[in-house]
């Protein structure tokens, strides 16, 4: 159906959609891949299956380490390798005890705040993250988001291949992704924000109208400075002492 207006008249243009991106790691919560992955792991089968698991991580330590400090899409190849064998219904169960065990209690306050209230003023938020989706699924249902860009591991015969689907959530592809999101929606991004804590994040900041820098590492700390970009930092959530006047624990065990 179509709509004409009458009498020549000209109507205001209608505002665009406004959707903040979010980031994860370090910027809504204070863990990473590699602590995501160590407990998958962890939690695999019996301990025969688990210590192989282990092992096979082990053995990806220097190269784990060469991809921290150079390639953060290296990094997201090479730590999901270690899912080789596992089966979709088995990582799906480890994401969803994942963050009910963990992720939950470790999301930023202030962050989840934030996201309320960009949410009320009519900013809707999408998580643009480089954690898998198996996570990442129940943590937006969690939160309450209805759309999300994450990673994706290939499978054959209902197991993980350790392979990456593309495109794989890092850097660039972070913001390639945000652009086509844009493209199919109609959305300017120069009405868009986007949070994340890591130098590795700033194509994905560049490409949006409202960047912020979220618990920055230094050389984004440097790069927002030099922009000019908004600067803000959250803290874990307070530990309260329990009434016999020990720690209450979190899921996870840490204090």
């Amino acid at each position: 159906m179509s709509v004409s207006a009458s009498n020549g008249a000209k109507h205001p243009r209608r505002p665009s959609r406004r959707v903040a991106f979010y980031d994860l790691d370090g910027t809504l919560c204070g863990l990473n891949l590699v602590h995501a992955t160590l407990f998958v792991l962890a939690n695999l089968g019996e301990w025969s299956g688990r210590i192989s698991y282990l092992l096979r991580f082990a053995a990806r330590a220097p190269a784990l380490y060469f991809a921290e400090k150079n390639d953060r899409r290296l990094l997201n190849a090479v730590l999901f390798e270690s899912y080789r064998g596992v089966s979709r219904d088995r990582l799906t169960s480890l994401g969803d005890e994942y963050c009910e065990r963990v992720l939950f209690g470790r999301l930023y306050p202030g962050a989840v705040e934030l996201l309320d209230a960009n949410r009320r003023a009519g900013i809707e938020p999408v998580l643009v993250t480089g954690s898998p989706e198996f996570i990442v699924a129940p943590l937006a249902r969690h939160l309450g988001v209805s759309e999300f860009a994450a990673n994706r591991l290939q499978m054959s015969g209902g197991c993980a291949t350790g392979r990456l689907a593309e495109p794989i959530m890092a850097g660039a592809e972070k913001a390639q992704w945000c652009r086509e999101y844009a493209a199919g929606r109609r959305i300017n991004l120069a009405d868009c924000w986007g949070y994340a804590d890591s130098y590795y994040d700033l194509p994905f900041l560049t490409a949006l109208g409202h960047p912020v820098a979220v618990n920055p590492d230094r050389r984004l700390y440097a790069a927002a400075r030099n922009r000019q970009w908004p600067v803000v930092r959250f803290e874990p959530k307070r530990v309260e002492p329990a009434d016999d006047g020990e720690l209450e624990m979190n899921g996870d065990g840490a204090a």
